[in-house]
């Protein structure tokens, strides 16, 4: 499926990993400040690291107003490179997969990254009409 200007989304999926050596409320305060996700809208859960590290996992779902509203910030605040890349990672069930570097989240900025990120899939609306094998029967009727 190819993403097209207009958010269309059901829900969004935000992940991100705190580190020991990371403060997790400057982290959610850079992430309110950039993306407009509040802190209150993660859980947290705890997690421990090969050499017995500390790892916060935290997690976010938006509701429908919530994802479009990320969507086009995220769209606004990418530059025209990695915006250009976004039709890249959709899936063919329509959903948006994105990773965005986390380090320069909290510089408030944002570029697509593969390393240390903050994950976000976002959910389309999807439209079921009839299958197939449904019209042709009713073809068939007519």
């Amino acid at each position: 499926m190819i993403g097209n200007d207009d958010a269309n989304f059901s829900t969004a999926e935000i992940g991100i990993i705190v580190h020991a050596t990371e403060d997790k409320d400057r982290v959610l305060e850079q992430l309110n400040c950039t993306l407009g996700v509040p802190p209150d809208s993660f859980t947290t859960r705890f997690a421990e690291g090969h050499w017995k590290n500390k790892i916060l996992l935290l997690t976010a779902i938006l509701g429908k107003s919530e994802a479009n509203s990320l969507y086009m910030k995220v769209k606004s605040i990418l530059g025209d490179k990695d915006g250009a890349l976004l039709s890249n990672f959709y899936d063919e069930k329509g959903n948006l997969y994105i990773r965005l570097d986390k380090q320069r989240v909290c510089r408030r900025k944002a570029t697509l990254s593969e390393g240390d990120s903050v994950r976000i899939k976002f959910k389309p609306i999807l439209t079921h009409g009839p299958r197939k094998s449904t019209l042709n029967k009713r073809r068939t009727w007519c």
